[in-house]
């Protein structure tokens, strides 16, 4: 359900934190300090809960898009872009009330609040744009996220393992990888369940023949076989 609604989600995580925020520099004591209470608890608990988002379920499937196999991002990835959006929020709010304050504030606290408020509007995008995200192509796999991208061809002999994190790669042919952008490592993140994309991927590694049907419904039968008929 909360990946599904995950743009309501944030939303939400961005009126609270502001409200919360407001409150917090009012000019009355016992709201102000309650205000930052709250905003201290609900940081915390978004920064928290990807944890227990790594045990929930994920389906074992993909979704077709755009002549790929992808799956909506994972549970932790939108807890996470939420945890910091509030810490953004938060650490803006108490800069201003420590400046306000005539305390000092030098450049290292204020550069390091604009890179957060900078840096949120990435987090969203990871979650919320169709574009990014894992995708078993027919001429390879590509991992799109927003600072940079990770692509390597079926060709460079892709060996994959599930991991508590996500699907960790390792390829024999490492020269036929393209990287672009700050994309270290091959560690990928899927929304799919991870043993299954791990499977999915080492399938095609090992099958050039299932490779043309990717990205279509008769491949994606080719994975998730329909159930039996109950007749």
């Amino acid at each position: 359900m909360l990946v599904r609604h995950r743009l309501a989600f944030l939303v939400g995580v961005l009126t609270a934190t502001v409200a919360l925020a407001v409150l917090r520099l009012a000019e009355i004591p016992v709201v102000s300090a309650v205000a930052l209470g709250l905003l201290g608890l609900f940081w915390v608990g978004l920064a928290l809960a990807p944890l227990i988002a790594l045990n929930a379920r994920q389906p074992q499937t993909f979704q077709v898009h755009a002549g790929a196999f992808t799956s909506a991002p994972p549970l932790g990835a939108i807890m996470s872009a939420g945890a910091f959006t509030a810490m953004s929020v938060t650490l803006a709010a108490e800069s201003i009330d420590a400046a306000r304050r005539g305390w000092h504030v030098d450049a290292v606290q204020v550069t390091v609040v604009v890179l957060l408020i900078l840096l949120a509007p990435l987090q969203w995008g990871g979650v919320l744009r169709s574009s990014y995200g894992l995708f078993l192509r027919p001429d390879g796999l590509l991992d799109r996220q927003p600072l940079g991208s990770l692509f390597v061809p079926w060709e460079a002999g892709a060996a994959a393992e599930p991991t508590t994190y996500g699907v960790k790669l390792r390829v024999g042919r490492p020269d036929l990888i393209v990287k672009r952008g700050l994309r270290p490592g091959t560690a990928i993140r899927t929304g799919a369940d991870r043993g299954f994309t791990a499977w999915a991927v080492n399938l095609y590694t090992a099958r050039p023949d299932f490779r043309p049907a990717i990205g279509t419904l008769e491949g994606l039968r080719q994975l998730v076989p329909s159930p039996p008929d109950p007749a």
